[in-house]
């Protein structure tokens, strides 16, 4: 009798998991939207590279510098490392060597390119980080390192409730077969800025490790655009997962940390402007 109350446990826990996820999926895809809306604006005409930038001064979200390569502002050298090794995710105890350079973020490291963006997304109640968003001109990714069950199968679990969560508002999706296995591509309802609803495409895929999922969301060009949906999984594939032996119910976010140097610019920033300096948020999850 226990056994199966905790069995109803982990399965409810497993529900509700997908639906938050499918949740934050939802509202990402309504400002990659407005993001996609607005992008190639700048005067130059140049992709904005962000290596002078540092999380905002509350310490929710902010952005990153992906890599210290300033010669590779397409990702075209990333790239050829990136598939020089086998591909990942990858788990902390099996990461192959190779001269891809990573940004800590706790539980991800994560690779990138001189001219992508790295955004930290906190909760509604801003509280903790909860997702990365890498983004280069009208593209974007969105990525959640999850724990899982040490059976595995949680990808398959979690289908079915981001495909009714979807459906619910109004979307549009389907199962299909990728690169990553059984992937879910959607079509969901977004608003932009100006108040226009418009159909934005979302590309879903899960991948599991040890005791862990990573989730991952394709938006903007990166879904329809070739080239950029290539140069997106290779982010995806490239990254390593650090999953800590502490328990944690599937589905839970592990914990997303901003990088020291990050924090110490945010503080910078902060004491500029007379407010108290970011707290690591990534300690509360």
């Amino acid at each position: 009798m226990f056994s199966r109350k905790k069995k109803k446990q982990a399965e409810d826990e497993a529900r509700s998991a997908a639906a938050a996820v499918a949740a934050g999926d939802l509202e990402q895809a309504g400002e990659a939207a407005s993001g996609a809306a607005g992008a190639g604006t700048a005067a130059d005409g140049e992709a904005r590279s962000t290596s002078d930038e540092a999380p905002g001064a509350d310490g929710q979200t902010g952005s990153v510098d992906p890599s210290d390569s300033p010669n590779d502002p397409d990702g075209t050298i990333f790239r050829s490392v990136a598939e020089s090794v086998p591909a990942g995710p990858y788990d902390a105890s099996s990461v192959p060597v190779s001269s891809v350079s990573r940004v800590d973020l706790g539980s991800m490291q994560v690779a990138g390119f001189t001219s992508m963006n790295i955004t930290l997304e906190s909760d509604p109640s801003q509280t903790r980080i909860v997702s990365i968003v890498a983004s280069f001109e009208d593209a974007a990714l969105r990525i959640q390192p999850l724990a899982a069950p040490r059976s595995g199968g949680f990808w398959d679990e979690m289908r079915p409730q981001i495909i009714e969560s979807i459906k619910s508002a109004g979307g549009d999706i389907e199962e299909v077969p990728g690169r990553f296995g059984t992937e879910l591509l959607a079509v969901v309802p977004a608003q932009l800025p100006d108040g226009e609803t418009v159909r934005q495409s979302l590309r879903l895929i899960g991948v599991e490790g040890p005791r862990w999922l990573l989730h991952g969301v394709f938006m903007g060009s990166s879904v329809e655009d070739q080239a950029k949906s290539e140069l997106f999984e290779d982010v995806f594939t490239q990254v390593v997962v650090l999953r800590g032996e502490q328990p944690m119910a599937p589905g839970e976010v592990l914990p997303i940390r901003i990088p020291p140097e990050a924090q110490q610019a945010a503080a910078d920033a902060a004491a500029q402007a007379g407010q108290p300096p970011a707290a690591d948020q990534g300690d509360s999850a």
